[in-house]
């Protein structure tokens, strides 16, 4: 086989950068979006945690944050576009270390890292280890009680109680939303003030029990069949079990009566009659 022309391997060359650029792309906005989520989840189950005047602290102090963090981003980032226009061979830099990145990224022989895959399954720790959705859904309304709406802080400290494990506020984020419910702002209860919450409503009752295997026997004649073969009463002893000769043989009597023939006696007969 010959080899690879000039224009060849700078086309080879180009599909595998450009397929690395956008491996690389998609990778560092996932771990972005992850982290951005994970952030807004902690900080909303911190503020959710609390009520009434400590509320209002807590926002205050997220507020504060986020306007110090501003200032910093936007300090940092006027900071970096002065240092790159003073020095434009950082830019040479920076693109030689994204052409190598997407060069390795890039390589069809490149096995897939299982780290990845591992990291996007649900971690089997906490309060939520092996239980099922119909486990979760079943806890859930049970820790409701005849309340129709509940405060996430208040369902942490419910579980807690019933389960003895320590459910933190991102636990029940989690458990609510593995049940198919919905975190809402604004909900109310009695003697607090609104807070982040859980309505009843939002939650989907666990699946049914499967129902119990039917119990089969001979309805009396004259009797409703609706009232199933338990309630049946019928006349005369019971047929034993035979210990040779085959079944019971049944042979129908009259209008609903029959005749069971025993093999192992065959002398006695048990009639069940009107």
């Amino acid at each position: 086989m010959s080899a690879p022309t000039s224009a060849q391997w700078l086309r080879a060359a180009a599909a595998r950068i450009a397929k690395g650029s956008e491996l690389l792309a998609l990778e560092r906005t996932k771990r972005l979006i992850g982290w951005v989520r994970s952030v807004w989840a902690r900080t909303m189950g911190w503020l959710g945690e609390a009520s009434g005047i400590a509320w209002a602290v807590r926002l205050a102090v997220l507020l504060g944050a986020a306007w110090i963090l501003r200032k910093l981003g936007l300090g940092l980032a006027g900071a970096v576009a002065r240092r790159l226009e003073a020095t434009p061979s950082l830019m040479w830099i920076a693109l030689a270390l994204w052409l190598i990145a997407a060069w390795r990224a890039g390589n069809p022989k490149r096995p897939a890292a299982p780290a990845a895959a591992e990291a996007e399954e649900p971690a089997e720790e906490g309060p939520l280890a092996g239980l099922t959705v119909d486990e979760i859904r079943a806890l859930l309304i049970k820790v409701f009680g005849p309340d129709p709406q509940v405060h996430v802080a208040v369902l942490a400290e419910r579980l807690t109680g019933a389960t003895g494990s320590g459910w933190e506020a991102a636990d029940v984020r989690a458990a609510v939303e593995a049940a198919g419910g919905r975190v809402e702002r604004g909900v109310r209860m009695p003697g607090r003030t609104p807070s982040t919450g859980v309505r009843r409503k939002t939650l989907p009752d666990p699946s049914p029990a499967s129902p119990p295997p039917s119990v089969e026997g001979v309805v009396v004649a004259g009797q409703d069949s609706s009232t199933g073969a338990a309630t049946a009463t019928p006349t005369g002893s019971a047929t034993p079990a035979p210990e040779r000769g085959g079944e019971p043989r049944v042979k129908p009597v009259g209008q609903g009566g029959v005749v069971v023939h025993d093999p192992a006696e065959t002398v006695r007969h048990h009639k069940i009659t009107l």
